[in-house]
């Protein structure tokens, strides 16, 4: 290793001491090393292999913390190809999964107050393992409640990581990459507190950015750090001619409550006929649909005939991100469980009866997500053949 080697220090860390989601931490040198090296064997990336273990479904562990600041040298070092997916990853490790937090932003005091909740209830804890029936049972509560505190605190110590890295990290925004100016522009997205630094610099980002896609993941990022000033900038873009900022500074704007018909005008449109999907849009992998489907929800319409057929058209049309725009769809129509089942068809709203036609209609194999769990508590029948009946379609038999 040289001085300026990003990974300089790594066999100093005792990987092997430290936890993530399968064990001990002792194969994280290597995930490093081969990100540096951009090589890899099998399916996926060394970064998503890394992901996959540190941050394994957005819990982050104790190991998580460890990997930030090489993380943050392999993402400012030029030499490396891919840096986008390394900064992608100190999101994760900050957060978890965005989609948890989406549209509204992530709050970090939340996981302090559970941290300290936790550590202030230690006598009752104490108390619990000292009321255990055997020496057994007192082992598995000492390790239960260790683990516990462990879990919150490297949540807490991951997010405080990254957001100490955030001043280096900055200068990312004018990157030759439109990957990695959009990713970092998600990155600053995360971090309320640090918000008085990071609205300059997407302000100045979002204007002098050429790519659709990463621009409007900086208007998006405004919204979520949720700073009522930046709405005149925010709103700015509602009318403008192109489709990914007007999208983007809808979704911003219900962030604040703001959802006049122009706002829901906009997600509309987009639901049903979203942009061509770019890589330089860096929220919930791109999915301009799905997010405009979430933000359509945090509005008075989202069950509108006419926005349901905008999530029910994005569905047919068998767009790329279909999975969020069913989820958010299914969740809204047929929410929870019923306090009486709907005896028939008939007994069905007609946002519901519509959904369910369109269900009927398509082959079962391609149901949207979400669409067999929502009928099943609804005891609408499940079987094909059974529905198109229910709803009028088919007959019995066929």
């Amino acid at each position: 290793m040289t001085d300026d080697d990003p990974l300089a220090g790594l066999d100093d860390v005792p990987w092997a001491q430290l936890q993530h989601s399968y064990g001990t931490a002792d194969d994280v040198p290597g995930h490093l090393r081969a990100m540096q090296a951009g090589v890899w064997d099998g399916r996926y990336p060394p970064s998503a292999q890394l992901a996959n273990h540190i941050v394994h479904q957005g819990t982050r562990s104790q190991a998580a913390v460890y990997t930030v600041p090489f993380l943050v040298r392999m993402a400012l070092d030029p030499r490396l190809v891919n840096r986008h997916r390394f900064v992608g990853l100190l999101v994760a490790i900050a957060i978890g999964l965005d989609n948890n937090y989406l549209p509204n932003g992530y709050d970090p005091r939340e996981d302090r107050a559970n941290l300290a909740i936790l550590r202030g209830e230690a006598d009752d804890w104490a108390q619990w393992i000292g009321e255990a029936a055997d020496d057994k049972q007192r082992k598995q509560r000492e390790e239960s409640y260790a683990q516990v505190l462990i879990d919150a605190e490297a949540v807490v110590r991951s997010y405080d990581a990254v957001r100490e890295a955030l001043p280096a990290l900055a200068v990312l925004l004018t990157s030759g990459s439109p990957e990695l100016r959009a990713e970092t522009a998600n990155l600053l997205a995360w971090f309320p507190e640090s918000a008085e630094t990071s609205i300059p610099l997407l302000k100045a980002f979002i204007a002098d950015e050429g790519s659709p896609g990463a621009a409007a993941t900086g208007v998006v990022a405004l919204g979520l750090l949720g700073e009522p000033a930046t709405v005149p900038f925010i709103g700015r873009y509602l009318d403008s001619p192109i489709v990914e900022l007007r999208w983007a500074s809808a979704f911003a704007l219900t962030r604040f409550g703001i959802a006049g018909p122009a706002v829901v005008e906009v997600l509309t449109q987009v639901v049903a006929r979203p942009p061509e999907k770019a890589e330089t849009m860096s929220f919930l992998s791109g999915s301009y649909s799905g997010l405009a489907a979430m933000a359509l929800a945090e509005t008075s319409e989202p069950t509108t005939l006419r926005a349901v057929d905008a999530m029910l058209v994005s569905l047919a049309e068998g767009f790329y991100d279909r999975y969020y725009t069913g989820h958010t769809l299914f969740t809204l129509v047929f929410p929870g469980d019923p306090a009486e089942p709907p005896q028939s068809f008939g007994d069905l709203s007609n946002v519901q009866q519509q959904v369910v036609r369109f269900v009927a209609d398509q082959d079962e194999a391609a149901w949207p997500f979400g669409a067999m769990d929502a009928l099943r508590r609804w005891k609408v029948p499940t079987r094909h053949s059974d529905l198109r009946v229910y709803a009028g379609i088919g007959q019995a038999g066929q």
